[in-house]
C-alpha cells in the first residue's frame, strides 16, 4: 500500500555513498551457488538484526590517490558503468575499494593478492596477523592501506563486477546511495564475523535465504531481497559473473507516495 512521505514539506536527508560486495562461491548442493551474508547487531541503527550483505559507508581514505599503486586496475567495462551516471573515476575507485575494506572489517576476508593468479599465500599462517590488523583498523590505530602495504599486497578491484545500485527511500532519516559488487571467494578463506558490527556470517544458497525470510526466521531488507531474486536464477559463480558484466545497472531508488499520484 501507498503511503505519504512522513517528512512531507521538509528536505529529505541526503544519501551517503557506500558500498556492500556479494561474495560468492559453489554450493555442495550440485548446480547451485551461496552468498555470503552478514548479520547485523540488534542495537545497530541502520538494519539492526536484519541480515545484509558486508558493506558500509564510502570512507574518505579510500579515495585516497595513494590507492592507483596498490590495486590492480577493474577491468574497462566496469569502470564504464559505474560512471556512467557522472560518477567520476576516482570516486568510481573508492567504491571498490570501500566493498572490499568493509568485507575485510566485518568477515575477515581480504580480496588481494601478490600475484594475479593467486589470492593470499598461506592464508592459515598468516590469519593471526589478519586478525590483528583487523582489530588495530577497528580502533583507528591503522589504515587499510597501511595493511595492504605491510603484506605487499595489491586489493583485486579487477574481480569485482558492479551488479546493482539503490538509493535509500526519501522518507528514511538514514539514507544510503549503495553500489552493490559481485565476486568469486578466494580460496583459503574462511569468514570470521567481527563480533562488533556483524553476530554472524553465513553461507546460504539464495533461494533458501529467500524462503527463511518468508518464513519470518530471516529478515532481509527489500534491496537485499532484489538482488537475492536475481543470484537464484544461476547456477554456477561463473555464469552469474557473466551476466552481471553484460547487463545493464539502473539506479533504483523507491518512491512512497499517495495512490492518486
Amino acid at each position: 500500500m501507498a503511503e505519504k512521505r512522513a517528512n512531507a514539506g521538509e528536505n529529505p536527508v541526503t544519501p551517503r555513498d557506500a558500498s556492500s560486495l556479494l561474495l560468492l562461491r559453489g554450493a555442495s548442493t550440485p548446480g547451485k551457488l551461496e552468498v555470503l551474508m552478514v548479520r547485523r547487531h540488534s542495537r545497530s541503527p541502520f538494519a539492526g538484526g536484519m541480515h545484509v550483505f558486508p558493506g558500509g559507508e564510502l570512507e574518505d581514505g579510500d579515495r585516497d590517490p595513494g590507492w592507483e599503486k596498490l590495486c590492480r586496475e577493474p577491468s574497462p567495462g566496469e569502470l564504464e558503468k559505474l560512471c556512467g551516471d557522472g560518477t567520476s573515476r576516482g570516486k568510481a575507485l573508492g567504491l571498490m575499494v570501500a566493498g572490499i575494506r568493509e568485507l575485510f572489517e566485518e568477515t575477515g576476508i581480504l580480496l588481494a593478492s601478490r600475484d594475479p593468479e593467486e589470492s593470499i599465500p598461506n592464508p592459515g599462517r598468516e590469519s593471526e596477523l589478519l586478525r590483528e590488523y583487523r582489530v588495530e583498523l577497528r580502533s583507528g590505530k591503522l589504515l587499510f592501506q597501511d595493511v595492504v602495504r605491510d603484506l605487499d599486497l595489491k586489493l583485486d578491484l579487477d574481480r569485482l563486477v558492479f551488479f546493482a545500485h539503490w538509493i535509500t527511500p526519501e522518507i528514511s532519516p538514514i539514507r544510503y546511495d549503495t553500489r552493490f559488487f559481485l565476486a568469486p571467494a578466494p580460496s583459503g578463506q574462511e569468514p570470521d564475523h567481527d563480533r562488533e558490527e556483524i553476530t554472524a556470517c553465513i553461507w546460504v544458497e539464495p533461494g533458501t535465504a529467500l524462503r527463511m525470510c518468508s518464513e519470518g526466521e530471516f529478515p532481509l531488507l527489500p534491496p537485499t531481497m532484489a538482488n537475492l531474486y536475481i543470484l537464484a536464477d544461476f547456477h554456477a559463480v561463473h555464469e552469474a559473473l557473466e551476466a552481471a558484466r553484460e547487463r545493464e545497472v539502473p539506479t533504483i531508488m523507491p518512491h512512497f507516495g499517495s495512490p492518486d499520484r
